[in-house]
């Protein structure tokens, strides 16, 4: 579903408004966390092991968490687009220079928040099987 709105948005001329931007940017998001995230994390929990290395469980707890931003901070430019176009009908719409540019700075402010997951997920052992979790520091008795 995810990639046919991509598509339909992209390949349509007339599609390519400021809020379609933002849609194709949220349908993005979910797409990769669908393709990063949620075979290894039912295979994390159904197993109650870590199999796939210590990278690429900093990348998981990473990555989903900034695709959630992705997902929330796109929809937060859908509503305020949307709400400057009814209150302001007559104010001048995003440009696609500005869409995309915001839709930059999203990304960006995602991968900051997410970032302390990912430097502070290690790999540790628990009874002999491997678990990836985030260790905060100072964190006593992981509360």
């Amino acid at each position: 579903g995810n990639a046919t709105v991509i598509w339909i948005i992209l390949a349509h001329r007339r599609m390519r408004t400021a809020t379609n931007y933002f849609i194709v940017n949220l349908a993005l998001s979910d797409l990769l966390m669908s393709a990063f995230n949620t075979i290894f994390n039912f295979i994390y929990a159904s197993h109650n092991v870590w199999y796939f290395g210590e990278q690429f469980c900093r990348f998981q707890n990473w990555f989903p968490i900034t695709a959630v931003f992705v997902s929330i901070y796109s929809m937060t430019a859908v509503a305020a687009e949307r709400y400057v176009a009814i209150i302001h009908p007559f104010k001048p719409r995003l440009s696609a220079g500005s869409t995309r540019a915001i839709i930059g700075i999203i990304w960006l402010v995602a991968f900051g928040l997410a970032f302390p997951q990912c430097f502070y997920a290690e790999i540790t052992t628990d009874n002999g099987a491997v678990k990836c979790i985030v260790v905060w520091p100072d964190d006593a008795g992981s509360k």
